[in-house]
Order: structure tokens, then C-alpha cells, then sequence
């Protein structure tokens, strides 16, 4: 009778559990519909040749996908590994934040203290920027500083230590602690302060105690364990379209934006980010991992290698965007809520950086039960102004070559004129750097196309200069004749 009882009971529960159960699956098998029909959407209006993508929730894995191929013509996978760009910076922090709890940093102790080799090159006010300020990126290094020592293409090993005591003699934009500037700077420093302190190389502590005690196996802080794993480059953007990058990997760079990665290996740094226990660090130092250390924006706070918002809902919302010159890459979490998701793809210019953000923020939208607007491209104005201003010029010479020899052209105007073209030509360059705030090779590396019309430019109000020189020259010379002939 007891038996018959209980037996009642597991079927009416089951009754009730069963069809809810089965609701889940659904929505589930929904949202991942709509996930991989955007994601495809996505890549073929964007013109992404290779794309993965994961989504975490409540600590299992409920969608992963990969569309694609890679430079070398492979099929994206799972394990297929992309450059991070600066999601590598939150590692880089949760090694340092690691050195913390285990007593070996303090946050609010001077870089000079764990780099003497640093603090010896540097001035005071450099070896007293604290461990604190260059997590929060207030340490007063510049952005352009930053990339002006990033993407160098370093191939030895000890190549951080080396950028790094160049960045000794760097000047600061700001007095430490003033000021929120976002520098690879920062994270370069970092780098080599976990070298220093732990006694091993980056790419060997990120092996150690990141990437093993995750299970991340096909991710790499250095060329060789990246090449091993299975990295392949991606694609720079020309005019909207792929094209094969030829940019080489910085051993330089994994602290701020080297490290490679598939998206099983992220979508398990996720599930770390977002479970509830002790694994690499006590829940107290996780929390501290994932607080804001400052507010530099009414909306936004900077923590340790996150940016830190609010979902429309008021909860917290943790992200970060990471590129390379051949890799774009987003991850957000709500920490609340238990959600996270993950994008890699393998291509980027500066001008289309903004579309991934807006492919995170629908991904977001879809988890919320949104449908998310079809994704739209377009070349950038920029990009039209540029080849629209280089096509003007270049009629123009072309005009002027024509009729060169029809005109007489006067000394008196053209000299000036030509001074001016070529002040102008001169001046392009480090005008334009001025106005991004980057470097040239930075400018020549996250968008090739606006570096080489921008140089076309350059060379087309040159040439214009020289062609009306020479035009009054020749034009000279033929007056000159003239009166010979005549006398």
C-alpha cells in the first residue's frame, strides 16, 4: 500500500515536472534558432569569413557554434583559436589578482617595488604608479603611448621585459591616479610584474595557473603554443572586405591583447567567471575580480581588465571588447542573472568595430526574449570622403598634365601655391595621427585602406606641387626662347 502511495506521488510530481521540463528544452532549442540564424546573418552582411560563438547559463553551456573558415582556408570549430585582443587583459588581472590573495603583490604598492630594473630607468613619479592605478588604467600613460609599443611584432620570448623598460622612459599624460586613460601601457607593465614576481614567463604562468586549471587546452600566451594549438591569422578589412593578413603575432603583446583562444576555451572561462566557488581564487578575491576600481563615466566603471555597466534592467553587466589588426572579439556577463556570452571572429578594422558591439548587444537582446533587427552594412563615410577626396586629386594632376604645356604659368603664383601644396602634403600625416590619437602604424594596421588613401592623398597634393614647378619651368624656358628668337 505504501508502495502504491509513493508510486501515486513520483507520477503526479512527474505530471507537473515533465511538461515544464520540456517548456525549457524548448525555449532553449528557440533561442539557440534564433542565435545561429543571426549569427550567419551577421557574418555574411558584415563580411566576417569566420565567426564562433557561446553562450553560458547558470553554469552549463547551452549553445556553442562555429561558421567559417580561416586564413588558411580551414573550417572554423570549436577548438579553432582566435586572437582575444583585450579580453586578454582580464586574465592578465586575474593572474595579478591571484599574486594578491597569495600575499606576493599589494594593490597599493609602487611598480618600482616588484621591477627594480624599471624603477631604475624611470623617474619618481613613474616607479610610484601603483599596481591599483594600472588595473584601472589611471596611471597616467596615455592611449596613444600605449599603442605606439603594441602590435610590434616581437618574436623573442623576453620580449615583454624589453618593451616594458622602454616604457620606463615614457613620458605620463597625466600625474598618476588623476585620470582614467585606456593604455595597453598598463597592461603591458603588468605583464612583466607577474613575470617578476612568479619567477616564470607569461606565457608559462597562464599555462600553470590559468589555462590548465580551466581546461582551456587550446589556449596560448605565446607564438609557439599558439601555432601548436592551432591558431591561424585572420583578415584585415579592405573597404569592407577580407583580406588575408600578413600582421605577425606579438610575443610582446599577450598581457594586453596576445592571447589566443578557442571559444570551448572561453566558454569555459566563462562558466569560471560566472559559478560560485573557490576555483583559482576564494570567493572573496572573485568578487574583488570582477568590482569596479573606477568610475569614469556616469554609466561605466573600469575594474580589474572589465568594463562595468548596467543591463536596461539595473542589474550589473560585465564586459569588455577585445581586437587585433585580424581579430575582433566581445564577452559580457550578468553575474545576477548567471548569463554570459562570448564572440570571436577573425577579422577587424577600426571603422566596423562598432558592428560586433552591436551583434553583442542583439545577442543580449535575444537572451531577453527580443528579436533582434537584421544586421546592416554599409561602407563607412570615412572610408567614402577618403576615396572620393583621392579620386578629385588625382583628375586634377592628371588635368594638370594635360595642360601643362597650354598654359603660361607665372612664377609669382605658382611658387607660393606649390610651397603650400607641399607644407600640406608634409603635414597630413602627423595631422591626421594628432586627430586619432594614434600612431601611424597603428592607423596602418587596424585600417589599411585609410592609411593608404590617406598616404594616395598625400603623394597626389605632392605630385600636384611638383607638376606645377615643373610646368613653370617649362613654361619659363619657353618665354626665355621666345626672346632669344626674337632678338
Amino acid at each position: 500500500m505504501v508502495r502504491k502511495k509513493w508510486t501515486y506521488v513520483v507520477l503526479t510530481v512527474l505530471a507537473f515536472v515533465l511538461p515544464t521540463w520540456g517548456n525549457v528544452v524548448e525555449a532553449e532549442e528557440l533561442m539557440a534558432d534564433k542565435v545561429d540564424l543571426y549569427m550567419k546573418a551577421a557574418m555574411e552582411e558584415y563580411q566576417i569569413p569566420g565567426l564562433s560563438a557561446a553562450i553560458v547559463q547558470d553554469g552549463d553551456i547551452v549553445f556553442t557554434n562555429s561558421y567559417g573558415v580561416t586564413a588558411e582556408g580551414s573550417t572554423v570549430s570549436s577548438k579553432t583559436p582566435f586572437l582575444l585582443g583585450s579580453l586578454s587583459k582580464s586574465m592578465t588581472a586575474l593572474g595579478i589578482v591571484q599574486l594578491v590573495e597569495s600575499g606576493q603583490v599589494e594593490l597599493d604598492e609602487s611598480v618600482g617595488t616588484y621591477l627594480p630594473w624599471f624603477a631604475a630607468e624611470a623617474s619618481s613619479e613613474v616607479s610610484s604608479i601603483t599596481i591599483r592605478q594600472l588595473l584601472a588604467q589611471t596611471s597616467g600613460y596615455s592611449t596613444y603611448t600605449g599603442l605606439a609599443y603594441s602590435d610590434v611584432g616581437a618574436k623573442d620570448a623576453s620580449a615583454l621585459k624589453e618593451i616594458v623598460s622602454n616604457l620606463s622612459n615614457a613620458k605620463l599624460s597625466r600625474p598618476p591616479g588623476e585620470q582614467h586613460q585606456y593604455s595597453n601601457a598598463n597592461y603591458m607593465i603588468l605583464g612583466a610584474v607577474l613575470e617578476e614576481v612568479s619567477g616564470q614567463s607569461y606565457a608559462d604562468y597562464m599555462e600553470q595557473h590559468v589555462f590548465g586549471p580551466l581546461g582551456m587546452s587550446t589556449a596560448a600566451a605565446d607564438e609557439e603554443r599558439a601555432v601548436q594549438t592551432g591558431f591561424e591569422h585572420g583578415y584585415q578589412s579592405w573597404f569592407g572586405y577580407p583580406r588575408v593578413s600578413s600582421v605577425p603575432y606579438d610575443n610582446s603583446g599577450a598581457s594586453y591583447g596576445y592571447i589566443s583562444a578557442s571559444i570551448d576555451d572561453m566558454a569555459r572561462y566563462l562558466q569560471f567567471l560566472l559559478q560560485d566557488n573557490d576555483m583559482l581564487l576564494s570567493r572573496e578575491y572573485k568578487e574583488l575580480l570582477l568590482s569596479p576600481l573606477v568610475q569614469h563615466r556616469p554609466d561605466r566603471a573600469y575594474g580589474f581588465g572589465w568594463r562595468i555597466s548596467e543591463t536596461e534592467q539595473g542589474e550589473r553587466l560585465v564586459w569588455h571588447s577585445g581586437s587585433t589588426p585580424e581579430a575582433r572579439a566581445e564577452i559580457f556577463f550578468v553575474p545576477e542573472q548567471g548569463v554570459g556570452a562570448v564572440i570571436l571572429t577573425n577579422k577587424d578594422h577600426i571603422l566596423e568595430e562598432a558592428r560586433l558591439i552591436q551583434v553583442s548587444k542583439d545577442l543580449r537582446g535575444i537572451l531577453d526574449g527580443q528579436d533582434p533587427k537584421p544586421p546592416s552594412a554599409g561602407i563607412h563615410p570615412v572610408i567614402w570622403g577618403l576615396a572620393v577626396t583621392l579620386i578629385i586629386l588625382l583628375a586634377i594632376v592628371i588635368w594638370m598634365l594635360l595642360r601643362m604645356q597650354k598654359r603660361s604659368l607665372k612664377l609669382y603664383l605658382t611658387l607660393p601655391l606649390s610651397l603650400v601644396l607641399f607644407a600640406i602634403s608634409a603635414g597630413i600625416i602627423p595631422l591626421f595621427t594628432r586627430l586619432t590619437s594614434s600612431p601611424w602604424n597603428s592607423i596602418r594596421l587596424f585600417a589599411p585602406d585609410i592609411a593608404y588613401m590617406t598616404l594616395g592623398i598625400a603623394a597626389s597634393l605632392a605630385l600636384m606641387a611638383l607638376v606645377l614647378m615643373y610646368g613653370t619651368l617649362v613654361s619659363r624656358r619657353k618665354h626665355l626662347e621666345s626672346i632669344t628668337r626674337r632678338a
